[in-house]
Order: C-alpha cells, then structure tokens, then sequence
C-alpha cells in the first residue's frame, strides 16, 4: 500500500516536473520508512508475537527477496 503511494506520487514528480512534490515524495518516503512502518511493525509483532516475526523474516519490506 505505502510503495503504491510512494509510486503515485513519483508519477505526480514526473508528469508535473516539480521540485516542490520531489521534495514532499523524499520526506513522505522517508516518513514511511522511518516512522510509520516501524511502528506499525512493533504493534503486529505484539499482536501475532513470534508467527509475525518468523514471516517479517521471510518476506521483504519494500521489494522481494533475490532467492539464491
């Protein structure tokens, strides 16, 4: 859901070719990455305990994992 959002607005840089939303894509991805999804990781892996941390472990945040 977020990398769909963070896509969208990525579309909105490129089609108006703005710095100002360029900005604003850096900061809400940052925002993201550093704040929200974090803190909704501590409360799944308080709610679903040691079945969510073996699948956090198992599945990437952002993009899949390169199988070897």
């Amino acid at each position: 859901m977020y990398l769909s959002e963070l896509t969208l607005w990525f579309g909105w840089v490129i089609f108006y070719g703005s710095v100002a939303l360029l900005i604003a894509l850096v900061a809400w991805g940052l925002f993201f990455n550093y704040y929200q999804v974090p803190l909704e990781e501590r409360i799944l892996e308080a709610h679903f305990g040691k079945a969510y941390l073996e699948y956090k472990n198992k599945v990437s945040r952002w993009f899949g994992k390169v199988q070897h």
